[in-house]
């Protein structure tokens, strides 16, 4: 038996012990690179994928080399570098593709692996970066990234394009945003030279298409870009994708770009935590040599309003060209002074009216429908989120809270806030809804 089949057995019992999405995630990726006595050795996309092998699922995989598929598994080795099999077959791929700089690419040096900050709101859509970087190009196909603005998609996109350059320079990739590519397109059209347009973008090796979701609604740049996924895809190229939504929140794309946007792996990029981007701005900071005590990058982390990276790296910009320019040492104190606007208000008080009004805006909701009998999803979602800011804002009393929504008994109130308490928990999206509306109540 081959090491590929023996990785598909392996693979097949797996799914009776862990959930296919997670056989298919961390598991499917591994290849079998030695097996010589009782010693096996695994190959791993990237470190992340090797550490995460090691510590969560290694003595399953002894378990059912030894028990399921009678192979004595004494000692087995998560290694992450490329097999001689691997490295002829990504040769093979890149042979015929012509020379590119990375002008013609358009990709931005600057945007690296190295000085990308890896943490829990983003270590998913890393790991599935890293791997393609390494020459998995099969493995993810295409690969679907999706979150807030600024939060680091198009840097990892980039940093994708680099390494794989800086690992096999033939090969031809392309950096392209949504509006770029419909702006191309209508320049072809009225030039007459669509079969030029269409040369391009079916050549190449390694698609990365920023901003997907611009595309819906634009009939003809659609049916275009769809044409040319199906052809990169046939041809077994690299396809990464980014948009501020999931394929399915997308509102007015095709259903076909979206069924074919979910063939391969989804991953998304949260808002950084407080220590993340403490981290982020320390980083930054080294690499400009800006003299930056952790303390004061604690103190923009946790007070700035916005989540999104960019803006967290224009307040670094601000307050050091303030401190360069007026001579004064970055301090906490320089912080709040420079920063005040971009800040979040701490000291603003906080009212039953404060909460409505930001929960009704957020919501796009009336007041009166807010504070009404009426149970639709639409009114009763935002009402329970309202209740729970309440109680946890304010300290209010259930039978207070009740009050404020049209005499609702103290029970009710209560299940509502449970209820919320208990979604956080589990759903992504609500943490970040309550994140920020959070922030609104102190703008």
């Amino acid at each position: 038996m081959g090491s590929e089949k023996i990785w598909e057995e392996v693979l097949k019992e797996a799914k009776n012990h862990l959930s296919e999405q997670i056989v298919n995630t961390w598991l499917k990726p591994i290849k079998v690179g030695e097996l010589r006595g009782d010693f096996i050795q695994l190959i791993a996309p990237n470190k992340f994928y090797k550490n995460w092998i090691e510590t969560k699922y290694l003595p399953l995989i002894k378990k059912i080399f030894n028990e399921s598929l009678s192979i004595e598994a004494q000692t087995i080795q998560v290694i992450t570098k490329l097999s001689e099999k691997q490295k002829k077959t990504v040769t093979h791929t890149v042979s015929s593709a012509v020379t590119v700089d990375v002008f013609t690419s358009n990709l931005n040096k600057q945007y690296t692996f190295d000085n990308f900050v890896v943490g829990n709101s983003n270590n998913f859509a890393h790991a599935a970066c890293l791997a393609v970087s390494e020459g998995y190009f099969h493995t993810y196909n295409p690969l679907f990234i999706y979150g807030g603005v600024g939060l680091g998609k198009t840097h990892l996109m980039h940093a994708v394009g680099n390494k794989l350059l800086e690992k096999f320079p033939k090969l031809k990739v392309l950096y392209i945003s949504s509006e770029n590519f419909t702006n191309e397109m209508i320049s072809s059209l009225k030039s007459k030279k669509m079969d030029e347009f269409r040369e391009k973008y079916r050549k190449i090796d390694v698609l990365l298409f920023d901003d997907v979701q611009f595309l819906a609604g634009k009939q003809r740049s659609t049916e275009e870009f769809f044409y040319t996924f199906n052809s990169l895809y046939d041809s077994q190229k690299q396809i990464i994708l980014t948009s501020d939504k999931t394929p399915d929140e997308i509102p007015e794309m095709e259903e076909r770009l979206k069924s074919r946007f979910a063939w391969g792996l989804i991953a998304d990029i949260q808002p950084p935590s407080v220590e993340e981007k403490t981290a982020i701005l320390m980083k930054r900071a080294e690499q400009m040599n800006i003299p930056l005590d952790e303390k004061v990058a604690l103190f923009i982390a946790e007070n700035l309003k916005s989540d999104n990276v960019r803006e967290l790296i224009g307040a670094l910009i601000r307050l050091s060209a303030y401190s360069s320019f007026n001579g004064e040492p970055i301090s906490i104190e320089l912080a709040k002074k420079t920063l005040d606007k971009f800040l979040i208000k701490k000291d603003k008080i906080i009212t039953f009216d404060t909460i409505l009004k930001v929960v009704c805006e957020y919501f796009n909701v009336k007041l009166s429908e807010l504070k009404s009998k009426k149970r639709t999803k639409s009114i009763a979602y935002p009402r329970q989120i309202a209740m729970y800011l309440m109680r946890e804002k304010l300290n209010c009393s259930l039978n207070e809270i009740g009050e404020i929504f049209g005499g609702r008994d103290h029970s009710t109130v209560l299940h509502s806030i449970n209820s919320i308490e208990k979604k956080i928990k589990k759903e992504k999206e609500l943490k970040e809804i309550i994140k920020i509306l959070e922030k609104a109540l102190y703008e």
